[in-house]
């Protein structure tokens, strides 16, 4: 499927490995020219190479910590030096410490808001000049199913990843109209070193997902990543506001 935004130039964060990654090269095959931002390089540079590989006409990679706003704003200002106006954001954080309200010290709650909300709106406050005088935009940004169903254990998760779902809903009702679409993903149990980490190894994380999941098993980046590419494309032109689920079925809300 064409998504219509060959020769665009995106910008994904969090793109060393897992769902960045995955969605990065999504956008390659797009034909996407790309600017992938994280905090290891030989990481991101063989992100880099993979996205020309799979059909990008320009990928380039950006150490960046969403932490810093320095960093932040260098990478901004680097990738529009090297690249012109961002098209598109897919904005992707690592997430906060685990831990119950108790729990956290106000530190926590602190780094939490660094890590979640901060560097996430900096990054869109950077490219949405741009696309409104351009007249076209797309920004996704990749949340947690805790945005629709609080988890017990990831309490600055709940609270941050959901405020920041709530300012990407207003900033939708500011932009649509100049053509720019803002939308978030509620993401599930995906394959990730970030969830490993939360369960230790892979049998206590698949365990949980045949108890908790209706399609029984952890995604993959690869399977998560259309999705996010098709929000990104000219089909999506009239998706925006929304936050979509990429869980298996997990949540069980209605909405």
């Amino acid at each position: 499927m064409d998504l219509g935004i060959r020769g665009r130039t995106a910008l994904v964060t969090g793109a060393s490995a897992g769902l960045g990654r995955a969605v990065a090269l999504a956008l390659a095959a797009e034909g996407v020219r790309l600017a992938v931002a994280a905090r290891r390089r030989d990481e991101l540079e063989e992100v880099a190479r993979a996205a020309k590989s799979a059909g990008a006409p320009e990928a380039r990679a950006y150490v960046a910590d969403l932490t810093d706003d320095a960093s932040v704003a260098r990478l901004l200002a680097d990738a529009r030096r090297d690249f012109g106006a961002i098209d598109i954001l897919v904005a992707n954080s690592g997430g906060p410490k685990p831990g119950t309200v108790t729990q956290l010290s106000l530190d926590d709650w602190d780094a939490g808001y660094r890590t979640v909300l901060r560097g996430m709106l900096h990054l869109v406050d950077g490219v949405v000049p741009q696309m409104r005088e351009r007249g076209w935009g797309r920004i996704v940004a990749l949340t947690s199913s805790s945005v629709k169903q609080p988890i017990p254990t990831l309490a600055l998760s709940n609270a941050f990843r959901t405020a920041l779902v709530s300012a990407l809903k207003t900033l939708s009702l500011e932009v649509g109209a100049q053509g720019i679409t803002v939308n978030a993903i509620a993401t599930g149990r995906i394959h990730t070193d970030r969830l490993l980490a939360l369960y230790g190894d892979d049998r206590a994380m698949e365990a949980a997902a045949r108890a908790d999941i209706p399609v029984g098993r952890v995604a993959t980046p690869e399977e998560f990543a259309p999705m996010v590419a098709f929000l990104c494309g000219e089909g999506a032109r009239y998706v925006t506001g929304q936050t979509i689920a990429i869980d298996g079925g997990m949540i069980k809300s209605v909405f």
